[in-house]
C-alpha cells in the first residue's frame, strides 16, 4: 500500500512538473502565435491545433507552430489519461473551446473541414 502511494505520489509530481514547464512554454509562445493568427498566417484547426493557412510560413514561425503543437498533444494526451477519454474527443472538445474564446477575424476550421473568419 505505501509502495503504491508513493508511486501516485511520484506521477503526481511529474505531471506537475511537466504541466507547469508547458504552461510557461505556452506563455511564452502566445505573443508569437496572437501575431501570427491576427496576420491570418495560422488558424485553429478543428482538432485543436494550429494550422498554416497559407505557404508565406517562415521557419522561424512554423517552429513556434510546431512547438505550441507538441505542447497542446502531450496535455490532451495527459487529459485524455486521466479521464480516460480518447485523445480525439479531446482533441475535438478543445476545438470548440478556442473557437468560441477567440477574437474576431481569426480563422477557424468549422467540424466538416471548412474555414471561416470568425
Amino acid at each position: 500500500m505505501t509502495r503504491l502511494l508513493t508511486i501516485a505520489a511520484v506521477l503526481l509530481l511529474c505531471t506537475t512538473a511537466l504541466t507547469a514547464g508547458i504552461k510557461d512554454r505556452f506563455s511564452k509562445r502566445l505573443p508569437i502565435i496572437n501575431k501570427l493568427k491576427e496576420t491570418l498566417v495560422v488558424g485553429e484547426n478543428n482538432k485543436g491545433y494550429l494550422e498554416a493557412r497559407n505557404d508565406n510560413l517562415k521557419p522561424e514561425d512554423k517552429a513556434v507552430i510546431d512547438a505550441e503543437n507538441a505542447d497542446r498533444n502531450k496535455v490532451y494526451a495527459m487529459l485524455a489519461a486521466k479521464t480516460n477519454v480518447d485523445i480525439t474527443i479531446i482533441e475535438k472538445r478543445r476545438a470548440k473551446q478556442i473557437a468560441k474564446k477567440s477574437k474576431k477575424g481569426i480563422w477557424i476550421q468549422k467540424e466538416d473541414g471548412t474555414w471561416y473568419k470568425k
